[in-house]
C-alpha cells in the first residue's frame, strides 16, 4: 500500500495539546477526534468540519476539567458515539449514521476505574479499565457486565474480526489475555495490540513487534523495524478494515506493515517531519484514508492509493492496494464501494457494464461482480475468459460461457445455479429472488429460461431442482415470472401472450397481438398492450377478468407509479386502479379481514362491488359465512345475505350455541352446499352424514329435481315413489310440459296415453315415430289420420312421406319425401311405382345437394339430369377437376361456359398442369390468362410462344414490357432479357445489363446484335469498372478493346504501377514502356527510384530524364548506379533551375558544383546585389569590382542615390558617379564628389548654380513652367560666367524644351529672346537665333519681308536639327529618371511617350510584386498591385489604340497579358473587369486575351452564366487555371441536379490543380477525363493554389458527398458529335458572348466576330432592365468587335 499525503484536518498547536483520540464511523461518512480541551470535532469523509460538541464531567460538582477523554468507538451501526472519560465514565452519544441525526446522551456508564481503552461490540461497547477489568457495556439494557478482570491496568485492547470475533486485552504487567484466558506475559506493556486471525501482534517501546499465535501463545516471528534508538517506542496500533494493512504509531510519523500471504508483514517507514508522538491511529470504513493524531493537537490524513483513473466521466476507480478498490460514482449518486478479493494476490482488470452502474473485477482465479447501486459485491471462483456477462436480471448476475449460464446473486460469494442454454438474450430470461412480500423463514428464489426456442424451464435456485419444462407451440421471443415465482408470462413470435401456473402446469392463452406485456410492481397484476386497447390484469390468477382500457394511439413503454406511461399518443398515461391492485395484493397473501378493512376505507364514489363479490367466494371458501354475508350485504345481495344469516342461524342452533362447531353440522353443510349449487354433495350430507333422506327428497322437490327425488325415494321409501311419481305427472301437465309427459307415459307402456299428449303438445313427430315403432297402432284409422296430419301441417315431410308409404300412397310419399329433402328415398320409390318423375327427382337432387354444399355429390345427379353446364358448376365447387374436365369436353358451346373454364385452367394451372391449363383456356379464347400464367410461374419462354400463336403483337408487349421492368427491378435479369430479346428488342436488354453493371452479358448481347459497337461497348465497360475501382476486370476490358494506352493510364491515375509495367510489357512498344518506368520512378522516393531504372537498364535514360524532371536526388542515387553524369553535373542542373524560384538552394547547388561564378551571377541577375557582393567576397573575389558596379548601377535605377554613390565609390568609378548625378541635374552632389574624388578633372561649378537648378526642377514639378524656365535660363547665365560652359548650355536647352512644350503666346516668345540672348552669352549665337525662329515661329503669322527662299531653307535645316538633339536629350533624361525609380515625374514630363513609360511602370510594378501578393478569390476588390497598374493606364491611354507605337506593341500585349492573369485571381471584382478591358481594348491586346475577358465578364450575367462557365475552361493556359475551374464549377453547381455531374468533373479538377500547385506536380495531372473538350491542357497555376482557406474546405466536402452519391456520374456528358458541349475546331469561329458554336441566326459585328443571336437578346433585353453587368458586357463587346448588325442571319 502507498499512502500520500492528504490534507491537514487540523493543525498543529505551539505547545503540548495531544489529541486523546480518533475514529472513523463504520458506513466512512464521520470522523471524530476527541481534543486536549474534551471536544469532540466531527468530520465529514473530505476532511470538512460538519459539527462539535463538548462532553461533561461525570460529576458536575468536580468541575469541567476534572477529567480528560480517553478514548472514542463508533458503534458498528455508526448510529452511536461512545466516549471513554478519566472520571470512570462511559457516555454514549447518538449522533446518527447520517449527518440529519440530532445528538443525545443515550447511554451512561459509570465504572469503578477510568476506561482507557474502547471498542465496539455486537450491542454496545468493549472497555478496558485502569483496574484491569474488561466489561461489556450493553446500550440495549443501559447495563455494564465484567468479562474478565486481570489485576493491573489495561494498556490495549484489540478485537478480531468474523461472526465469532476474539477479544483481547493487554495489561500493564505484560499479561495478554485472549477471551478471558492467559495467553502470554510480554516483556514490556504491551501498548501496541493488534488481534489478526489467526495471529496475536504486539509492540512495546522496545520497538520490537513480535507475531504470536492467537490460540496457543506460540511465538511465531519477531520484527525489528529499522528505527532511531531514541525513539523506538510503539505508540499506537491499528488494523485496516481488509485486515491487509497494519499501521504503528511512533515518533515523527508511522510503521506501515504489508501482510502477506505467507503471514509474513513487510514493514515501511511513513515519515512525517515535526509530528512528534504519533498519539492516535485510524482507518476510514472503506480503508482508503488513514488519520493520524499528533501530540502537538495536529490531525492528518493520509490517503492510500497506488493510481487512481475515471471510466467516461462516470466512476472514479482509486486502487487502495493491489487487492483493493474503491468505486465512486462522480454523480454522487450512490456511496462509494469498497471491493477486496479474498481468494487472489491482485485486482488486475476492472470494466464497467450495465450504463457504469456494475463492474466486473477481474483476478488470476476469480470475478468480482460489484452492484454500485446497492453497494453489494460477490467474489465467485472463475478462470478463463470469454463469457458475457448480463448485470442486472432480476437482481442478479448472469455469466454465460460455453453454452452454460450461471446465477450469481449479489452479496454472495458463489453461484446460485447453474444451467445449460444457448438462448440468452435478457428478454427470455427471468430471475426472482426474494422479490414481492417476504415469507419468514423461506427464500424465494427461481430462474427461468429457454431450452430452445419453444420449450420453458423454471429452476428453483434455492434446491437447484427444475420445477417443469413446458413445450409452446411457437417460438418464445419474451418471458418473465412474477415476483413470487408460481406464475409466468410469456410472448411467443406470433404476438399472442400466454399464463403459465407453475403449481399445475396449465397455460393458458390470454391476449393476442400483443406488443408490449410488464408485471406491476408489488402485485401479480398484469398490463398489456395490443393494436386497439391497453388490457388489465388486476390479478392474474384470474386471466379471465381482463379489463380494456383506450390508449389514445400512443405506445405503452413502462408501467411507473401505478400509471402506464404512452409515447406518441393523444394521452400521456392511463392511470391504474389502485383500489384492485392493493386488494388483489391482500387477498393473494390470505389476509381476508385486512381485505375488508380496506374495502370498508374506499371512498364510496369507488365501484367497489366487484372486489366485495371477490371477497365474498373467497370467505366462502374458506368457511367464513359471516364475512361472505357482511360482503354481500355491502353490494345489496339481499338474498344472499338471508341465506347465509340463516345458515348461521342454524349452525348456533346446531352447535348450541358454539358456531364454530355448528359449521360442522352434516345440515349446515348440505346447506352450503345447496348455496354453492352442488346438490349432489348435500345429498349425501342428508343421507349419509345425517341420516335424513327425507331432507334430501324435499330439496330436489324444492328445485323441481322430480327424476332424483323418485329414484332417491325409490331406495329409501318406495311407498313415497308411488305419490312422487304421480305428484311428478300433475306438475308436468299443470305446467304444460306434455312433451315429458308423454315421455312418461310411453316409458310405463300407455303408447295410446302417450300418442294423444304429445298431439296435444305439438309432438306430431314423437308421436308417428312412437306409431311406426309399434305396427300394430297402425290399424288404428282415426290415429293414423291425426297423426298424419298434424305432420304435414307442421311440414315433418318425410315422416309424412313414411306414413303415406305405409298407408299405400306412394305418389304422395314420393311428393312428400322430396319435400323432406329425402331423394333418395324419393327416387328409389319413384323408380319402382312412377318412373317417369326419376329425371326431375335427379334435378332437384342435385341443386339440393349444391344448395347443401355437398357439391361433390351432386355431379352424377345433375348429370343424370342433362344438366352439364350446372354438373360442371357443381364439379368446381367440389373441386373435382378431373370429373370437370371431363364435363368441359362434351360441351360444344365454349362462350356459354368461359367462367368455368378460367376457374379450371387457374386450377391446372396451380398444380403445374400446364398443357392441360393451355388446352382448357385457348379452347375458350382465354389465350392471354394463360399466357400471364406462365409468366407468373417464370415460364416466359412458354408465355412468349403462346403468346406469338394466339396474342397480337400491340398485346404481347402490353403484357411483357411491365413484366421485363418489374423483372429488371427485381434482379431477374435473364428472364428479362429472354422477354426483350423475344420482343425484338436486344438494344433495351443490353441497356439493362449495363444499368446493373453486368458487363459480360452486356458485351455477350452486343456481340450478338450490334458487332459494330463491340469495341466502344467494351471502352466504355472499361471505363465505368474503372470508376467503381475494379482496375483488373477494366484492364481486361481495355485490352479487348484494344486500348492498352487508357489501361496504362488507369493504373497512373490508381498508383498501381506494377499492374501500368505489366500492361505496357505485354503491350505496348518499348519506348512506351521506357515512360512508365520513368513515370513510376518519379512517384517514388529517390532511392527506390534509382534502383527502379537501374534494374530495368534504364539508369542513363533515367539520369536524362530526372535532370528534365528536376529529380535531383534521382539524378544523384543514379549517378552511383551507372547513370553517366557526376554528381557536380547534376548539382550543375539543379542550380540552375533553382534559379528563378528558390535562389537559396540554388546557391548552395553552385557551391557544391564549384560553380561560384554562375551563383554570383544568379543573385545579380535577381537584383540581390547584397547576397551577390557576400558570396562573390567568400567565393570569388575576382569579380568583386563587376558586383559593385552592377549593384551601384541597381541602385542608381531604383533612385537610392547614396548605395549608388557608395558602390561605385568602392568600385573606384567616381567619374560614373559624378556623370549621373550631372544627368540627374544634381549639381551640388557631383561638385561634392568631383571634389573629392576627382580634384584635377571636374569642370568648376559656380556655387549659385545647383540652387537655381532645384528650383527650377521644383517649379517644373508644380507645373509652373514659366518660373522653371526663367530660372533655368538664370542659371545658365550664372555658368556661363563661372566658367562652366557645358552646365551652361545644358541648362539653357533644357529651358528651350520646356518653352517648346509648356509655354504659349508672350511667354513663349520671352523665352524665345532670352534663349537667343543665352546662347550667344556662350558663344553659340547661331543655335540662340535657329531656337528663336523655332519658338516664335507658330506667334507670328507674317513672314519677315525681305527673306529669301535659301535662308528659309537653311534656318529649317538648322531648326530641325536643334529639335532633333533637343529630343535626345529629352528620352535620355527620361530614360534617366525611369532607371531612377522617379516614375511619377517621369510621367509627368514624358509627353507624348507616356503610353510608352506607362506600360514600362506596369511592367516594373508586376515584376516587384508576386501574382500571389494580395489574392483572395472571394473579395470583390483586386490586389493592390493591380489596381494601380490599371488606374496608370487608364490615365495615360486613350481610346485611341494609334497612341500605341509598333515599337511597344509587344510591351503592350505582355502588359495586357498580365493584367489577365491577375485579373483572373478576383473573379468577383467585376468592376475592375471592365477596367481591364477599357485598358486592353486601348493597349491593343490579343483577340484571345480579350476574349478571356469577356468570358469572366459573363459569369456576372445570370443570363449567360452557365454557358459561359462552360467555355472558359479553354482559356487556362492564360488564366489561372484552379481559379477559373472554381469560379466556372461554382456557376454549375448553381443549376442545382441537372448541373452536379459537370460540376463535379469541374471542381474535381480544381482540387487536383490546387493540390499539383501546392506540391509542384501539375504535369503529373491527368486529363483523360477531358479528351472530349478543347480545353487546355497545360494550365497556368501560381506558386501556390489560389483557391485554399474555407473556399477550398468546403469545395472538399462537397466533392467527397458527390463522390459517394452512386446517382451522379463523375464524367462529362457528350453530345451526337461525341464532344462536350462547349468543343469548338481550332479554326471554328465561336460565338464572342458565351464561346459556344455559333448557331443560324447571328449578329455580326465589324471586326469580323459574331454572337449567337438569342443569347445576345437575352442579355440586351437584361440591359434594358437595369441590369448593369448585362449593360457593361454590351458595351465592352461593342468597343472590342464595332456595333452590332442585326440582319445575318
Amino acid at each position: 500500500m502507498r499512502l500520500k499525503y492528504s490534507k491537514t484536518i487540523l493543525e498543529a498547536q505551539d505547545t503540548d495539546s495531544p489529541v486523546a483520540d480518533v475514529c472513523w464511523s463504520p458506513n466512512n461518512v464521520k470522523l471524530a477526534v476527541a481534543t486536549a480541551e474534551r471536544i469532540v470535532l466531527l468530520f465529514d469523509r473530505d476532511g470538512v468540519r460538519r459539527d462539535k460538541f463538548s462532553t461533561k464531567p461525570s460529576d458536575p460538582a468536580a468541575g469541567k476539567k476534572s477529567y480528560v477523554i480517553t478514548c472514542l468507538a463508533f458503534s458498528e451501526n455508526s448510529e452511536l458515539l461512545g466516549v471513554a472519560q478519566s472520571d470512570n465514565m462511559v457516555f454514549v452519544y447518538r449522533v446518527g449514521a447520517d449527518w440529519s441525526g440530532k445528538k443525545v446522551i443515550c447511554n451512561k456508564f459509570p465504572l469503578t476505574g477510568a476506561p482507557l481503552r474502547l471498542l465496539p461490540a455486537e450491542q454496545g461497547f468493549f472497555t478496558g479499565t485502569s483496574d484491569g477489568k474488561i466489561r461489556s457495556l450493553d446500550c440495549k439494557t443501559n447495563k455494564s457486565s465484567s468479562l474478565w478482570s486481570a489485576g493491573a491496568c489495561c494498556v490495549s485492547l484489540a478485537k478480531g474480526s468474523g461472526p465469532e470475533a476474539a477479544l483481547a486485552s493487554g495489561h500493564v504487567d505484560g499479561t495478554l489475555y485472549l477471551n478471558g484466558r492467559l495467553l502470554l506475559r510480554y516483556a514490556l506493556p504491551p501498548t501496541a495490540l493488534v488481534l489478526m486471525t489467526p495471529y496475536l501482534i504486539v509492540g512495546s517501546c522496545d520497538g520490537r513487534i513480535a507475531m504470536y499465535e492467537a490460540q496457543r501463545g506460540a511465538l511465531v516471528r519477531n520484527l525489528e523495524p529499522t528505527l532511531p534508538p531514541d525513539r523506538r517506542d510503539l505508540i499506537s496500533a491499528s488494523l485496516s478494515p481488509s485486515g491487509q494493512t497494519l499501521a504503528f504509531g511512533i515518533f515523527d510519523g508511522c510503521l506501515i506493515g504489508e501482510v502477506k500471504e505467507s503471514g509474513g508483514i513487510e514493514l515501511s517507514t511513513l515519515s512525517v517531519a515535526n509530528l512528534y508522538a504519533c498519539r492516535a491511529l485510524a482507518w476510514s470504513g472503506d480503508g482508503t484514508k488513514l488519520a493520524v493524531a499528533s501530540q502537538t493537537g495536529a490531525v492528518l490524513q493520509f490517503e492510500a492509493v497506488l493510481r487512481r483513473w475515471v471510466w467516461r466521466d462516470t466512476v472514479s476507480v482509486q486502487h487502495v492496494s493491489a487487492r483493493q478498490l474503491l468505486l465512486s460514482r462522480l454523480a454522487d449518486d450512490a456511496p462509494p464501494l469498497t471491493v477486496t478479493t479474498k481468494r487472489a494476490p491482485d485486482i488486475f482488470n476492472v470494466r464497467f457494464i450495465g450504463n457504469d452502474w456494475y463492474a466486473v473485477c477481474r483476478t488470476s482465479n476469480s470475478l468480482i461482480l460489484c452492484d454500485i447501486a446497492h453497494g453489494l459485491t460477490s467474489e465467485i471462483p472463475w478462470s478463463g475468459s470469454g463469457e458475457r456477462i448480463y448485470a442486472a436480471v432480476g437482481g442478479a448476475c448472469l455469466l454465460h460461457r460455453a453454452g452454460e449460464l450461471s446465477v450469481v446473486e449479489y452479496g454472495l460469494d458463489k453461484v446460485l445455479h447453474t444451467v445449460r442454454t444457448e438462448r440468452v438474450n435478457p428478454h427470455v430470461l427471468s430471475v426472482r429472488i426474494n422479490e414481492g412480500q417476504k415469507v419468514e423463514g423461506r427464500e424465494r428464489k427461481h430462474l427461468a429460461y429457454l431450452l430452445d426456442r419453444q420449450t420453458i424451464a423454471v429452476v428453483d435456485l434455492v434446491t437447484g431442482i427444475q420445477l417443469g419444462q413446458w413445450w409452446h407451440e411457437a417460438r418464445v421471443d419474451w418471458l418473465e415470472l412474477n415476483e413470487s415465482g408460481h406464475l409466468l408470462l410469456l410472448r411467443d413470435t406470433r404476438r399472442r401472450l400466454a399464463l403459465l401456473r407453475l403449481d399445475s402446469g396449465e397455460k393458458e392463452i390470454v391476449a393476442s397481438g400483443v406488443t408490449f406485456v410488464q408485471w406491476i410492481e408489488n402485485s401479480d397484476a398484469v398490463v398489456a398492450q395490443t393494436p386497439t386497447h391497453l388490457l388489465i390484469w388486476y390479478s392474474a390468477w384470474e386471466p379471465q377478468c381482463v379489463e380494456m382500457a383506450e390508449c389514445g394511439g400512443g405506445a405503452a413503454v413502462q408501467v411507473s407509479a401505478r400509471k402506464v406511461l404512452l409515447e406518441g399518443g393523444q394521452l400521456p398515461s392511463v392511470q391504474l386502479d389502485e383500489h384492485r391492485l392493493a386488494f388483489n395484493s391482500a387477498l393473494r397473501s390470505g389476509d381476508l379481514d385486512g381485505c375488508a378493512r380496506y374495502l370498508d376505507t374506499v371512498a364510496s364514489s369507488a365501484d367497489v362491488a366487484p372486489l366485495w363479490r371477490q371477497l365474498a367466494e373467497q370467505a366462502l371458501a374458506n368457511d367464513d359465512i359471516q364475512l361472505a354475508a357482511r360482503c354481500y350485504r355491502e353490494v345489496g345481495d339481499e338474498a344472499r345475505t338471508y341465506y347465509l344469516l340463516k345458515i348461521v342461524e342454524l349452525a348456533t342452533d346446531e352447535g348450541s350455541g358454539d358456531v364454530i362447531e355448528g359449521f360442522n353440522s352434516p345440515k349446515v353443510r348440505a346447506q352450503l352446499a345447496i348455496f354453492a349449487g352442488d346438490l349432489s354433495t348435500a345429498e349425501e350430507c342428508y343421507v349419509r352424514k345425517a341420516g335424513q333422506p327425507e331432507l334430501a327428497v324435499n330439496m330436489y322437490k324444492q328445485f323441481k329435481r322430480w327424476t332424483e327425488a323418485i329414484a332417491l325415494a325409490e331406495k329409501t321409501d318406495r311407498a313415497t315413489a308411488v305419490t312422487l311419481k304421480q305428484q311428478y305427472m300433475d306438475y308436468l301437465t299443470t305446467t304444460g310440459r306434455l312433451g315429458e309427459a308423454g315421455a312418461v307415459l310411453a316409458a310405463n307402456g300407455d303408447i295410446k296415453g302417450a300418442v294423444r299428449l304429445w298431439l296435444r303438445g305439438g309432438r306430431a313427430r314423437r308421436a308417428a315415430a312412437l306409431l311406426l315403432h309399434h305396427p300394430a297402432m297402425l290399424r288404428d284409422d282415426e290415429m293414423l289420420h291425426a297423426v298424419h296430419d298434424q305432420l304435414v301441417q307442421e311440414e315433418w315431410w318425410e315422416m309424412a312421406g313414411e306414413i303415406s308409404e305405409r298407408k299405400g300412397d306412394s305418389r304422395t310419399a314420393v311428393e312428400y319425401y322430396a319435400k323432406g329433402n329425402n331423394y333418395a328415398r324419393a327416387v328409389q320409390l319413384a323408380r319402382e311405382t312412377c318412373p317417369g318423375e326419376v329425371t326431375r327427382l335427379e334435378g332437384e337432387w342435385g341443386s339440393w345437394l349444391v344448395s347443401c354444399r355437398q357439391a361433390g355429390a351432386a355431379v352424377p345427379h345433375l348429370i343424370e339430369a342433362g344438366q352439364t353446364v350446372d354438373a360442371l358448376t357443381a364439379a368446381l365447387k367440389a373441386h373435382h377437376y378431373r370429373k370437370a374436365l371431363q364435363i368441359v369436353q362434351v360441351i360444344d358451346d365454349k362462350e356459354a361456359i368461359r367462367e368455368q373454364c378460367e376457374q379450371l385452367g387457374d386450377h391446372f394451372i396451380s398444380t403445374q398442369e400446364w398443357d392441360t391449363a393451355e388446352r382448357v383456356l385457348t379452347s375458350c379464347g382465354m389465350a392471354e390468362r394463360c399466357v400471364r400464367a406462365y409468366n407468373t410461374a417464370g415460364k416466359v419462354s412458354e408465355g412468349l410462344r403462346l403468346a406469338a400463336a394466339h396474342l397480337s403483337e400491340e398485346q404481347t408487349r402490353d403484357i411483357y414490357i411491365p413484366l421485363a421492368q418489374q423483372l429488371r427491378q427485381e434482379a431477374q435479369l435473364r428472364k428479362a432479357e429472354q422477354i426483350y430479346i423475344g420482343l425484338g428488342d436486344p438494344d433495351e436488354a443490353i441497356s439493362m445489363y449495363k444499368d446493373a453493371s453486368q458487363y459480360e452479358a452486356m458485351l455477350r448481347l452486343v456481340a450478338a446484335h450490334r458487332g459494330s459497337l463491340l469495341e466502344a461497348t467494351r471502352r466504355h465497360v472499361a471505363q465505368a469498372l474503372h470508376a467503381s475501382g475494379d482496375l483488373r476486370a477494366a484492364e481486361n476490358y481495355y485490352i479487348q478493346a484494344g486500348d492498352w494506352k487508357s489501361a496504362i493510364q488507369m493504373y497512373r491515375s490508381s498508383g498501381q504501377w506494377e499492374g501500368a509495367e505489366r500492361v505496357a510489357r505485354a503491350h505496348a512498344p518499348a519506348a512506351v514502356q521506357q515512360q512508365v518506368a520513368l513515370q513510376w520512378a518519379a512517384a517514388l522516393p529517390a532511392a527506390p527510384a534509382a534502383r527502379l531504372l537501374a534494374v530495368r537498364g534504364l539508369a542513363a535514360l533515367g539520369a536524362r530524364w530526372a535532370l528534365q524532371a528536376q529529380r535531383w536526388d534521382i539524378a544523384m542515387e543514379l549517378s552511383e548506379l551507372g547513370g553517366g553524369i557526376t554528381k557536380r553535373e547534376v548539382a550543375r542542373h539543379e542550380a540552375a533551375a533553382l534559379a528563378e524560384d528558390r535562389p537559396e538552394d540554388a546557391e548552395a547547388a553552385f557551391l557544391r558544383a564549384s560553380a561560384a561564378e554562375d551563383a554570383v551571377r544568379m543573385w545579380l541577375s535577381k537584383g540581390h546585389h547584397q547576397r551577390a557582393l557576400v558570396l562573390a567576397e567568400q567565393h570569388a573575389s575576382h569579380m568583386v569590382e563587376e558586383v559593385l558596379i552592377e549593384g551601384g548601377r541597381a541602385a542608381a535605377e531604383r533612385g537610392d542615390l547614396i548605395q549608388f554613390e557608395a558602390l561605385m565609390i568602392r568600385a573606384n568609378r567616381p567619374r560614373e558617379v559624378v556623370q549621373h548625378y550631372k544627368d540627374l541635374e544634381l549639381w551640388e552632389e557631383a561638385a561634392r564628389v568631383s571634389r573629392e574624388y576627382l580634384p584635377d578633372s571636374a569642370e568648376p561649378v559656380p556655387p549659385s548654380v545647383p540652387p537655381l537648378l532645384q528650383r527650377a526642377a521644383d517649379h517644373a514639378d508644380r507645373g509652373e513652367w514659366w518660373e522653371a524656365v526663367q530660372l533655368l535660363l538664370t542659371a545658365s547665365a550664372a555658368g556661363a560666367a563661372g566658367g562652366a560652359e557645358r552646365l551652361a548650355e545644358r541648362a539653357a536647352l533644357r529651358a528651350a524644351r520646356l518653352a517648346r512644350d509648356r509655354l504659349r503666346g508672350s511667354q513663349r516668345r520671352s523665352a524665345a529672346n532670352m534663349l537667343s540672348d543665352t546662347f550667344a552669352s556662350i558663344g553659340q549665337s547661331e543655335v540662340g537665333e535657329q531656337l528663336k525662329a523655332a519658338l516664335t515661329e507658330g506667334i507670328e503669322d507674317d513672314a519677315v519681308p525681305g527673306t529669301s527662299t535659301d535662308y528659309v531653307e537653311e534656318e529649317e535645316e538648322v531648326k530641325s536639327q536643334a529639335v532633333v538633339e533637343e529630343s535626345d536629350s529629352e528620352s535620355a533624361a527620361l530614360e534617366k529618371l525611369a532607371r531612377a525609380g522617379h516614375w511619377q515625374r517621369c510621367l509627368a514630363h514624358a509627353g507624348a511617350r507616356a503610353p510608352h513609360y506607362a506600360f514600362r511602370y506596369v511592367a516594373h510594378l508586376f515584376k516587384t510584386h508576386s501574382r500571389m501578393e494580395g489574392v483572395d478569390i472571394e473579395s470583390d476588390d483586386v490586389p493592390e498591385v493591380l489596381s494601380q497598374a490599371l488606374d496608370t493606364l487608364r490615365q495615360y491611354l486613350s481610346e485611341d489604340s494609334a497612341l500605341v507605337s509598333s515599337s511597344d506593341a509587344p510591351l503592350a500585349k505582355a502588359v495586357c497579358s498580365e493584367i489577365l492573369v491577375r485579373m483572373s485571381t478576383a473573379p468577383k471584382a467585376f468592376g475592375a473587369m471592365k477596367d481591364a478591358g477599357v485598358v486592353m481594348i486601348a493597349a491593343g491586346a490579343d483577340e484571345r486575351v480579350l476574349q478571356a475577358l469577356t468570358l469572366l465578364m459573363g459569369l456576372h450575367v445570370p443570363q449567360i452564366a452557365s454557358k459561359v462557365a462552360r467555355a472558359l475552361p479553354r482559356y487556362t493556359d492564360i488564366i489561372v487555371a484552379d481559379v477559373a475551374f472554381y469560379a466556372c464549377g461554382e456557376a454549375i453547381r448553381a443549376e442545382g441536379s441537372s448541373g452536379a455531374r459537370e460540376a463535379f468533373v469541374m471542381l474535381n479538377h480544381c482540387l487536383d490543380l490546387a493540390e499539383a500547385a501546392d506540391e509542384d506536380s501539375v504535369h503529373l495531372l491527368d486529363y483523360t477525363d477531358f479528351e472530349c473538350t478543347d480545353w487546355a491542357r497545360t494550365p497556368l497555376v501560381l506558386d501556390s493554389a489560389c483557391v485554399r482557406g474555407a473556399p477550398l474546405d468546403a469545395l472538399r466536402d462537397w466533392v467527397l458527398a458527390v463522390s459517394m452519391d452512386q446517382q451522379v456520374e463523375q464524367t462529362l456528358p457528350v453530345d451526337g458529335r461525341g464532344k462536350y458541349s462547349s468543343f469548338v475546331g481550332d479554326d471554328e469561329p465561336f460565338c464572342v458572348l458565351t464561346g459556344f458554336q455559333l448557331a443560324s441566326r447571328l449578329v455580326t459585328f465589324t471586326n469580323g466576330r459574331c454572337a449567337n443571336r438569342e443569347w445576345w437578346s437575352r442579355v440586351s433585353h437584361a440591359a434594358r432592365s437595369g441590369a448593369a453587368p448585362a449593360a457593361a458586357i454590351l458595351q465592352h463587346v461593342t468597343k472590342w468587335c464595332g456595333p452590332a448588325d442585326y440582319s445575318h442571319i
